[in-house]
C-alpha cells in the first residue's frame, strides 16, 4: 500500500506544478518586446461602474523608443483591452449600431509622438475603461490585460503650430518625426489583472 501512496503523492505534485499559477500569470509580459506595459486597478468591480485602471509604459530597451497612440488615426496602431472569464474565453463586445467614422486624413504631427529613453516610464492616461468594450456574463472572476500594437508609418510631419498641451522634450520635432519613421512594427501585451465582479 505504501508504494501506491508514494506514487499518488508524486502524481499530485506533478499535476500541481503543471497547472497555471494565477499569481504568476499576473506578472507575465511580452518578453520579446522592447516595451513593457504594467496595469493595476481595483480588485472588486461592480456592473455599470467604471473600472479605473492605471497604465504604466516602460522602455526596457537600450535605445530611445518613439511611440504613437491611436488618437485620431484610423490605421493599425491600437490599444485593446482584453477581458476573459474564468475558463479563459474572451468576453464579447456590446451590441452597437454601425456608425460612419470619418478618419483624419492629415499626417501624424510631431506632438503626437512620444519618445521614451531607456528605462524611462510613462503613465498613460487615455487607455479608457476596459468595461466599455465587453459584456460581463455575471458574478465571478475575470482577467484584464491591455494589448498594444504600433504600426510603421512614413506619414508624419512637423506641425506648423505648437500644441498647447505638449510637454517640454529633449528631442526636437524634427528628431521625433525622423524617429517614428524608422520605428518598426511593435506589439506587446501587459500583465493580467484579476478582478471579481460582485454584481
Amino acid at each position: 500500500m505504501r508504494p501506491f501512496l508514494s506514487f499518488t503523492a508524486a502524481a499530485l505534485f506533478a499535476l500541481t506544478m503543471a497547472c497555471p499559477n494565477p499569481a504568476r500569470a499576473q506578472t507575465s509580459t511580452s518578453t520579446k518586446s522592447p516595451l513593457q506595459i504594467q496595469i493595476s486597478g481595483p480588485r472588486l468591480i461592480h456592473r455599470d461602474f467604471p473600472i479605473n485602471m492605471k497604465v504604466t509604459i516602460t522602455n526596457r530597451s537600450t535605445t530611445p523608443l518613439a511611440l504613437r497612440f491611436p488618437l485620431f488615426f484610423m490605421d493599425g496602431t491600437r490599444l485593446d483591452w482584453v477581458v476573459t472569464d474564468g475558463p479563459g474565453h474572451s468576453l464579447p463586445p456590446p451590441p452597437r449600431e454601425k456608425l460612419f467614422v470619418c478618419p483624419v486624413t492629415g499626417p501624424l504631427m510631431d506632438w503626437n509622438i512620444t519618445v521614451l529613453d531607456p528605462g524611462e516610464t510613462l503613465d498613460y492616461q487615455f487607455a479608457g475603461d476596459p468595461s466599455d468594450g465587453v459584456v460581463f456574463k455575471g458574478k465571478g472572476f475575470y482577467r484584464i490585460s491591455l494589448h498594444y500594437v504600433l504600426t510603421p508609418t512614413n506619414y508624419a510631419a512637423v506641425s506648423p503650430y505648437d500644441s498647447v498641451n505638449e510637454k517640454p522634450s529633449k528631442y526636437t520635432p524634427q528628431q521625433r518625426v525622423a524617429m517614428i519613421k524608422t520605428t518598426p512594427h511593435l506589439e506587446t501585451t501587459s500583465n493580467e489583472w484579476v478582478v471579481f465582479l460582485a454584481d
